[in-house]
């Protein structure tokens, strides 16, 4: 059953997600040349690249990260671009617009960096870029370990509202079946 997955998976991502995977192939041959690092995570491909103001970017099964990023927040960081690589699989070529797009602009245009840091205002409260983490937490079952992951990655709130057992997302008392 886990071959056939695995078949499943790489046949999705290259007939649903073609575009995004042929540049992600495209820039993987471009970084192997310069002699980046790269290591198998939950069926995609994750490259070490040595950039400067760079996090990470995920193009279909194709996942790039910066090799400085260490410890819990590479492992978060392999989690939620993990999240973009499901994302792919769902939208297939709308990816594009409804993913990427939004997400460069949100990661990118200076306004918008001035606005978060301004108003703090987490990187995950964007819908995108929060989905792309509950997706990395369906998809592989790992957890984050950062704080800033913890409690603003689900679009700027905990990713795990429900932590007070006695009440729910809403501060109503739950039924506890007892």
């Amino acid at each position: 059953m886990k071959i056939i997955k695995k078949i499943l998976f790489y046949f999705w991502q290259f007939t649903y997600g073609l575009i995004q995977n042929i540049i992600g192939l495209c820039m993987l041959a471009v970084y192997k040349i310069k002699g980046s690092e790269s290591e198998w995570f939950h069926n995609a491909l994750v490259t070490y690249i040595d950039k400067k103001n760079f996090g990470g970017v995920s193009l279909g099964m194709f996942i790039f990260i910066n090799k400085n990023i260490t410890g819990d927040h590479r492992h978060d960081t392999r989690i939620h671009e993990y999240g973009h690589t499901v994302q792919t699989m769902i939208l297939g070529p709308l990816w594009l617009l409804i993913i990427a797009l939004p997400s460069a602009i949100w990661c990118n245009f200076p306004p918008l960096v001035k606005m978060r840091r301004e108003k703090n205002k987490s990187y995950y409260w964007l819908y995108c870029e929060g989905w792309a983490n509950m997706c990395g937490l369906y998809a592989t079952k790992e957890k984050f370990l950062t704080d800033e992951l913890k409690q603003r990655g689900r679009y700027g709130k905990p990713i795990n509202p429900n932590h007070n057992p006695r009440k729910d997302v809403k501060g109503r008392k739950r039924k506890t079946g007892k």
